[in-house]
């Protein structure tokens, strides 16, 4: 049996609670500035048809900080994330990018024959159209 007295007065305990309060808050920082990267990711994608790689890096950078902070927090490790350890290390990632015309135009399209489209004129039933199938 864990003596209580003893884990009240252990200063290891109270230090790691001080780095906690600075974690917890730094992850609420960093929820902020992932959603800002998200924003702006998407506003990117939309106006000039890619993403902006250093973005996609420091939200893979910030997403595994904010694991190894929770992890730390949840007392599931003892590491403490940076800025007392190294950022964590960035996998290579493929960027996003909408299609160019020239890849659109490549796309060869092909006509369905009449039979093979069912025809339903407005005063059809649900149920007839199931029946047609």
């Amino acid at each position: 049996m864990i003596n209580g007295n003893m884990s009240l007065t252990n200063v290891d305990t109270w230090i790691r609670l001080a780095y906690m309060v600075l974690f917890a808050v730094l992850v609420m920082a960093a929820r902020l500035v992932v959603s800002i990267v998200v924003v702006v990711q998407f506003a990117l994608v939309l106006v000039f048809g890619k993403d902006n790689e250093n973005l996609r890096n420091l939200g893979q950078g910030l997403g595994k900080w904010v694991y190894q902070a929770i992890m730390f927090l949840t007392f599931n490790s003892n590491d403490k994330p940076f800025p007392f350890d190294e950022w964590p290390v960035l996998d290579a990632t493929e960027g996003y990018s909408v299609a160019s015309p020239e890849e659109v135009e490549d796309v060869e399209f092909v006509e369905a024959e009449d039979d093979d489209i069912p025809s339903f004129t407005a005063g059809d039933s649900a149920a007839e159209k199931d029946n047609s199938k």
